[in-house]
Order: structure tokens, then sequence, then C-alpha cells
């Protein structure tokens, strides 16, 4: 009887790879994310520096 960790089944082959790419997406779309707040706090600050300009601050 062969060990169930020492060789694998395309089933098990297929759950890690499935698992994996969750963790891929996941992080993906974390980082995504993190660069559209990044993008969005600099565009707002930068426009309050050009309204406070604009009014004499």
């Amino acid at each position: 009887m062969a060990n169930k960790d020492v060789l694998s089944t395309p089933d098990d082959d297929k759950k890690a790879y499935l698992a994996a790419q969750k963790r891929r997406n996941i992080a993906i779309g974390l980082g995504l994310f993190a660069f559209v707040v990044l993008v969005f706090l600099v565009s707002v600050i930068r426009m309050s520096q050009g309204v406070q300009a604009a009014h004499g601050g």
C-alpha cells in the first residue's frame, strides 16, 4: 500500500494548484486595491494643495 504523503493523485494536484491560484489572486487584488487607494490619496492631497494655492494659502 502506498503512502498518501509520497504519491499524490491528480485531484490532490488540482486542489493544491487551485489553492495556490486563489492565494495569488487575493494577493494581486489586495495589491491593486492598495495602489488605487494610494493614487486616490495622492490625488486628493494634490488637489487640496492646488485649492489652497488658488486662494492664497
